[in-house]
């Protein structure tokens, strides 16, 4: 195939916020170094917080982080992968060198830390993307369309690492706070995992897809006869503090509490109930490239579905703002 010298793309500056921009050069990739032409790239929350609430994650790049594509040419020393791979982005963008890397919390890397794809570096809401580091990308399966490839880094990707980071096995009661774009994908990798579950969100629509899904109880709040302590682990999608508290509440003890949820910038916890429950809060961030590969085998083995719409990329600015609004459910993910 023929590559142009130049292609279109939305930069993000502090200054301007997201422009579109015609004459983005295509870069020739180097020796350890491969191009992708973008198949399919998906819209976040997370660039809700960058374009409107000042989220201070690099300035100047291609935005977009959930990237899935096909290598169009490879560099002489790359051996992971070859011309016509289809392959998605690990967001995290990791070093693969530091201590954090090697002991295989790549996701946590130090020094990628505001330099993630399509967050801090370039993204995919443009053509073709120059990967520096191939390493950083993982292989789709063929029996996986790139638009659901592109949703699962992110939407599939967050909720699989903090149900596995949170030791959730066939004999775990989970309950979820938010049924929305991550818990859709919550549910059904809970599931997948053998694991009871139980969903509270303020919408019957929601609900309703909850239960679709194979949700063993679904609630707008948790029923007065359901007892405190009753779940081994809960996974908080919302993140605001009303959410977290029912979280302690209702977690054993022991329990494990995942805030996923970027509802609130804050959290506190009650430290007495904390200590003397000995109840476990943990920190989750994305994934890693084998998490991601799980995922992709999740999605591959039908386990897995990610509620996608498509649209052509350059109507990215209409869709942010329905995004803004809450005018759709799910992801929508752009064709350039």
């Amino acid at each position: 195939m023929t590559i142009p010298k130049t292609q279109y793309g939305f930069v993000y500056t502090q200054a301007n916020g997201l422009n579109l921009k015609e004459d983005i050069p295509v870069v020739e990739p180097g020796s350890d170094e491969v191009l992708l032409k973008i198949d399919a790239v998906g819209l976040c929350h997370s660039d809700l917080h960058v374009i409107y609430d000042g989220l201070a994650v690099g300035d100047n790049y291609v935005m977009g982080h959930e990237i899935a594509g096909t290598i169009v040419k490879t560099g002489s020393k790359v051996t992971l992968f070859k011309d016509n791979d289809r392959v998605a982005a690990v967001g995290p963008n990791p070093c693969g060198d530091c201590t954090t890397c090697r002991t295989g919390f790549e996701n946590d890397c130090p020094h990628s830390a505001g330099k993630w794809f399509g967050l801090g570096v370039d993204g995919g809401y443009q053509q073709y993307l120059l990967v520096k580091r191939p390493r950083n990308l993982v292989k789709i399966p063929d029996n996986v369309d790139s638009a659901d490839a592109a949703a699962i880094t992110d939407a599939v990707l967050t909720p699989y690492h903090a149900l596995k980071l949170a030791g959730v096995r066939p004999s775990s009661n989970v309950l979820f706070f938010g049924a929305g774009g991550l818990g859709v994908n919550a549910i059904q990798i809970a599931k997948a995992f053998g694991a009871t579950v139980t969903v509270i969100d303020k919408k019957e629509k929601a609900l309703d897809v909850a239960k679709s899904l194979g949700a063993d109880a679904y609630y707008t709040k948790i029923p007065e006869d359901v007892e405190a302590g009753s779940f081994d682990v809960a996974i908080d999608l919302v993140g605001i503090q009303a959410t977290f508290d029912e979280c302690q509440k209702y977690v054993k003890p022991k329990g494990v509490i995942v805030p996923v949820g970027l509802g609130a910038a804050r959290l506190s916890f009650d430290l007495g109930d904390l200590a003397l429950r000995e109840i476990n809060i943990l920190g989750s961030f994305w994934g890693t490239a084998t998490d991601l590969k799980e995922s992709f085998e999740l999605a591959s083995q039908g386990k897995v579905k990610p509620k996608v719409r498509e649209a052509p990329l350059r109507e990215l600015p209409e869709w942010i703002i329905k995004l803004k609004n809450g005018e759709y459910e799910g992801r929508v993910v752009f064709r350039p």
